[in-house]
């Protein structure tokens, strides 16, 4: 198995949404994947050998590494250079949609992702995303990446009516706004909401974890457990070092009351993200299970515990 993240070059920021790419021998060796929200990939199932990845981003110059498999998991990081000229494509055929954007709301677009990204400004960034949208509006992308600036800032309301816009113009072909969304749904404990964009997402890209974690979210809200379960483990194989995933899986073991499991995903959190404030608090649960474990002999007690650690 190899894992890895894909960052931009010289700002070190993630990069979601970029097209992975594998070969062995010049030949295809893996369908190719799509990048999560935190940078995030896997190729599964890999025989030993030489493979090259190739990354490749609208808006990005395409890179490739050489990567050696043996028999245990790799992980790597890919470097994107943003390209020089603004709306350049290299991520493989312009779309019919990206031919359409004119120069004016392309080169806005661009200047609000360089603020928010690159310079973590999404106060200056939302005007450059509004005229954007308002040069081409039809341009879901822009409308994207102004609910992530919003929401960012806390504009909880201006963030949901941008993401949907985004998923509505888009016709929910495009990934990130339904991952947005799902998320902010999750967050405001809209757990019907979030469901079916979360589905919406696996449906267009079953090799991402993103989609499966939103939706272990929504099936844990609306406490449908088992599914939950399922759905989690399903996110955990897809993304191995994404902290978050191991959150939910202890919130549904906890609620299963299958404590010694929801001991194993905290203590894995834990070993991927050791610090900051969710991480103290994984730990205070973490501890109190370990101690409650400790002191009843039978795997479920009688009462059930509030969930391990807050969804994320």
């Amino acid at each position: 198995m190899i894992t890895g993240t894909v960052r931009e070059e010289g700002s070190d920021s993630l990069i979601a949404a970029a097209t992975l790419e594998i070969s062995h021998s010049g030949s295809q060796a893996h369908a190719p994947v799509i990048s999560g929200t935190n940078g995030e990939f896997v190729f599964r199932d890999l025989q030993t050998g030489e493979y090259v990845i190739t990354a490749k981003k609208d808006g990005f110059n395409s890179a490739s590494v050489p990567v050696t498999v043996d028999r245990t998991t790799i992980e790597v990081t890919i470097s994107l250079r943003r390209a020089v000229a603004a709306g350049v494509h290299s991520g493989g055929p312009i779309s019919a949609h990206q031919l359409q954007v004119p120069k004016k709301a392309r080169a806005a677009y661009e200047k609000g992702r360089r603020l928010l990204e690159d310079e973590n400004n999404p106060t200056d960034a939302i005007p450059a995303f509004e005229k954007a949208v308002k040069e081409f509006p039809g341009y879901y992308e822009a409308y994207t990446e102004l609910g992530i600036a919003n929401n960012r800032l806390g504009k909880v309301l201006e963030a949901e009516a941008s993401l949907k816009e985004a998923v509505e113009l888009s016709t929910g072909n495009y990934l990130q706004p339904l991952y947005f969304l799902a998320d902010l749904y999750n967050g405001q404990g809209k757990y019907e909401e979030a469901e079916p964009l979360a589905r919406q997402a696996i449906t267009l890209d079953n090799s991402a974890w993103n989609g499966f974690y939103e939706l272990a979210r929504s099936l844990l809200g609306l406490k449908r457990v088992t599914e939950a379960e399922t759905i989690a483990m399903r996110a955990r194989d897809l993304a191995p070092q994404t902290p978050p995933v191991y959150l939910v899986l202890a919130n549904v073991h906890t609620l299963q009351q299958n404590y010694p499991a929801a001991i194993q995903d905290l203590d894995a959190y834990l070993k991927l993200k050791s610090d900051g404030a969710t991480s103290d608090a994984v730990r205070r649960n973490l501890d109190r299970l370990e101690k409650q474990v400790h002191l009843l002999p039978s795997a479920n007690p009688v009462s059930t515990p509030s969930p391990a650690a807050p969804q994320l």
